[in-house]
């Protein structure tokens, strides 16, 4: 096993000896393979180099500075000339190129290029500054003027000195201010201090009184409150009954027209009742006489019947009593015979019944005797009452008589009177509700105006009465204050404060603030922060000039037999060493170009991992897609320019480069090669190699011994296409390159057994499967070549349509290169099914001795 493996490598490392011995013999190919190794290193240096301090010479960049300020004079700062002060500043400065000129040669200067910039101060600039004296408060502003076309770095320059500049005036500004209003403020101060003693004891004694008056206004205010509470609430009752008496009286209405008529009935009715009173009278008298005397005989026999009911009761009365003593003898002998028989049920039963009938006896016996006693009572009360009677009916009788005369004579006379009064009052009390109505409308209608008026008054009254409470409350307050301020040492405070220094003031306003910055992972200059940008740059490019110089099949002149794989290990080889170089020499080269470096071996380690990573990549691109992976290399570059965060941070990045920056190698390289250059934090440098190496290796091979291998027929196609053109550059298949041991087409090994088992029966499917693909081959190339143009027209009428945003064209431009990618995949399918055919076509009119020594020689592998 060993031994087959070391026979194995040895046919690698022979294919890389050979072609190391072809470079080195050859003077010429050994100065082009020097020159390859170290031009990807001068680009990075080249471009480092020009990167190195940009911001430090922008002294040279001309900004026109235009001074056209009048001055102003005002009563606190005097004679005010801001203008005159910027441009005695800017001096000074020597950031940028200043050149003071007048505004129209300044404008004029940034529309021809002259200058990048300019700066114009207007006349009326001093002016607007002294307005905050005045209270006008008009903003002074300087008319900014950049010229963005010829740099998009130059404005962002510009921008910064403009910003300063304009911060510089601020801080003068307010510089200014202060000054003067401190020594304003000391000047009103002493004022102040000499009056203050006085003008504190008259404020206090005001405070106070406006404080008591207004809490007595305070305390009558919401006494009133409640008083116009109650009466909307009487006035609300009042309505209310107004409304139940507005709805009464069409009722009141029909009840008096009912009255009338009940009173002229009643009218008739006294008439005829009077001279029926006066027979009934005289026959009710005698019917009474005689009624007397009936009741006279019935008391009598009642009296009969109760003395004997009474009689009666008391013989069963005494029976009663005489059965009730032998009971209770009874249960006294039951009682003791049941102590004695130890409780024998049939006594006890007994017991039990005999002091029930005691029990009942006793209650019959009590009532008998009230009974009794109630019969005597009634005997008496008949007698009694027997007596009365024959007196009441004779008194009655004479009443009944000596009534109906009164009658007769002044009662019915009265009576007619007021019937009479009551019919005119009926009549008098009608049109009184019939007028009452719309008197009743109207007094409703003010009751509602008034609920209204008492409403939106104790509103207000409400609102007047929290004013004051608050009025009271902060009068309150200021009187505390004010107590406390003749108490303490603000006074003395304000008084030290009116002696300070004007000038420190207003320096100290015009800057309270002091930044204190502190560096984390200082990068001193631009050329090193840039430098693994370029330098990854430049190590992709020496995979595309190794793709664009070095052959990748191996011909077998000199070696012997390998497979397909030995071959790609070979050559894979000989790119991976010239890679190697490439990457050692510019990472020392960066080096030596004087970049911060914390840790160079940890660079030149980072460098020489990128650059297997991207030689790995693209020679596993090239060799199994030929052109194709060519042009993919490209595309991957140009997405890794903006996805990498090489120049700005991907977070400034529009959305799709921030999804796809975890997804290319120049993420982790970059990365990798800060660490190196600004300082290590924790495993952060290890991280990123190792997931560089992890991600990106084994994909590398993958597709060049994946891929690589099943589309050997696929490259022979682009080999063939691309050589007819006499033009592009192409891997030979010609009979000289098959000569030299380059393999022609391969083909399935059941295509081959079947050719073999029987040629004509294939040869005919073949060419039927042929003609129908060709009849359809012109249209399915022409729909493909349609979607490769319609595509891009599309997309870009789109952008232009719906005025889309950035993110937004991004995404559409990705999606139109990936519909372009399968365009091209489709028409690359189809033409490879046509070339398929050809060669098949060919397969079959090969003899069978031919046949089988193509078999044998596929089978056995024996070439690359």
């Amino acid at each position: 096993m060993l031994k087959r493996m070391r026979t194995y490598l040895g046919v690698i490392f022979a294919i890389f000896a050979r072609d190391v011995k072809r470079v080195l013999r050859n003077p010429v190919a050994l100065v082009i393979a020097l020159g390859m190794i170290v031009m990807p290193s001068a680009y990075a240096w080249y471009v480092v180099a020009a990167n190195w301090d940009p911001y430090s010479n922008t002294a040279d960049m001309l900004v026109a500075v235009a001074n056209e300020d009048a001055g102003a004079d005002s009563p606190e700062t005097g004679h005010l000339d801001v203008g005159a002060q910027v441009v005695a500043q800017l001096h000074d400065n020597h950031e940028m190129g200043w050149e003071f000129t007048d505004a129209e040669a300044a404008i004029n200067g940034v529309y021809e290029g002259r200058y990048w910039a300019a700066l114009v101060i207007p006349k009326d600039f001093s002016e607007d500054f002294a307005s905050v004296f005045t209270g006008d408060f008009t903003q002074p502003t300087i008319d900014y003027y950049v010229n963005e076309k010829p740099s998009s770095i130059a404005p962002k320059v510009t921008d910064a000195a403009a910003n300063a500049v304009e911060a510089a005036v601020n801080e003068n500004f307010v510089k200014t201010v202060s000054e003067k209003v401190v020594e304003t403020t000391q000047k009103v101060g002493a004022e102040a201090e000499e009056k203050a003693d006085a003008a504190e004891g008259s404020l206090t004694a005001g405070v106070r009184s406006a404080k008591e008056t207004v809490g007595e206004t305070h305390a009558t205010l919401e006494g009133l409150v409640g008083t116009v509470d109650d009466t909307r609430t009487s006035v609300a009752r009042a309505d209310d009954t107004l409304a139940g008496l507005q709805d009464d009286v069409p009722h009141l209405l029909e009840a008096i027209g009912q009255s009338k008529e009940l009173l002229a009935k009643a009218r008739s009715t006294v008439n005829e009742y009077g001279t029926a009173l006066s027979k009934n009278a005289t026959d009710g008298a005698l019917q009474l006489s005689s009624a007397a005397a009936q009741a006279q005989r019935a008391l009598g026999t009642v009296s009969s019947d109760v003395a004997a009911a009474e009689a009666a009761t008391n013989t069963a009365l005494a029976t009663a009593e005489g059965l009730l003593a032998d009971n209770k003898t009874l249960v006294s002998d039951l009682t003791a015979q049941a102590g004695a028989a130890g409780a024998d049920p049939a006594i006890a039963q007994a017991l039990s019944e005999a002091r029930a009938a005691n029990e009942r006896l006793t209650t019959t016996t009590d009532a008998l005797r009230t009974a009794s006693d109630d019969l005597a009572s009634t005997a008496d009360s008949l007698e009694t009452e027997a007596s009365a009677l024959d007196t009441a009916a004779q008194s009655a009788s004479e009443t009944i008589r000596a009534t109906a005369a009164t009658f007769q004579d002044s009662v019915l006379p009265d009576i007619t009177t007021s019937l009479d009064s009551l019919v005119e009052a009926c009549g008098t009390l009608e049109g009184a509700l019939r007028g009452l109505t719309p008197s009743l409308a109207e007094a409703r209608a003010i009751l509602g105006q008034l609920g209204d008026t008492l409403t939106s008054s104790e509103t207000s009254l409400s609102t007047t009465s929290d004013s004051l409470g608050t009025m009271e409350t902060n009068l309150e307050q200021s009187l505390t204050d004010l107590t406390a301020l003749q108490n303490s040492a603000t006074v003395k405070d304000l008084a030290e404060y009116l002696k300070a220094d004007p000038e420190k003031i207003g320096a100290f306003m015009a800057a309270p603030v002091a930044l204190d910055t502190q560096l984390v992972y200082p990068v001193k200059n631009y050329g090193s922060g840039v430098a693994p940008f370029f330098t990854n740059l430049a190590l992709w490019v020496a995979g595309f000039i190794l793709m664009a110089m070095v052959k990748l099949r191996v011909d077998p002149e000199g070696l012997p037999k390998f497979t397909a794989v030995q071959a790609y290990f070979g050559r894979w080889l000989f790119y991976v060493v010239c890679g190697l170089a490439m990457g050692l020499v510019c990472c020392v080269g960066d080096l030596a170009l004087g970049i911060q470096c914390e840790s160079p071996a940890a660079f030149i380690g980072a460098g020489l991992l990128t650059v297997f990573v991207d030689v790995n990549l693209m020679f596993a691109l090239a060799y199994a897609f030929r052109h194709i992976g060519k042009a993919i290399a490209v595309i991957l570059l140009i997405v890794q320019i903006p996805g990498s965060s090489g120049m700005f941070p991907i977070e400034m990045m529009p959305d799709f480069f921030q999804v796809i920056h975890p997804l290319l190698p120049f993420t982790y390289s970059i990365d990798a090669m800060r660490e190196a250059i600004g300082g290590f934090y924790a495993m952060d440098y290890l991280h990123d190699m190792l997931l560089l190496g992890l991600l990106f290796v084994p994909l590398g091979f993958a597709i060049g011994l994946g891929i690589g291998r099943c589309d050997f027929n696929l490259n022979l196609m682009f080999d063939e296409k691309l050589g007819a053109t006499d033009l592009l550059l192409a891997e030979p298949v010609t009979a000289s390159a098959k000569a030299a041991g380059q393999t022609p087409a391969r083909y399935r090994t059941r295509t081959l057994v079947r050719a073999l088992l029987n040629i004509d029966a294939f040869r005919q499917a073949l060419i039927a499967r042929a003609e129908r693909f060709h009849r359809a081959y012109p249209v399915l190339r022409r729909i493909g070549w349609v979607a490769l143009v319609a595509q891009p027209l599309v997309t870009f009428a789109i952008m232009v349509l719906v005025h889309a945003d950035v993110d937004t064209r991004v995404m559409m431009l990705m999606a139109m290169v990936v519909g372009v990618i399968v365009v091209d995949t489709y028409l690359i399918v189809i033409s490879y099914l046509d070339t398929n055919l050809a060669h098949q076509l060919a397969l079959a009119n090969l003899s069978t001795e031919e046949l089988q020594k193509r078999a044998s020689g596929q089978i056995g592998g024996d070439s690359a």
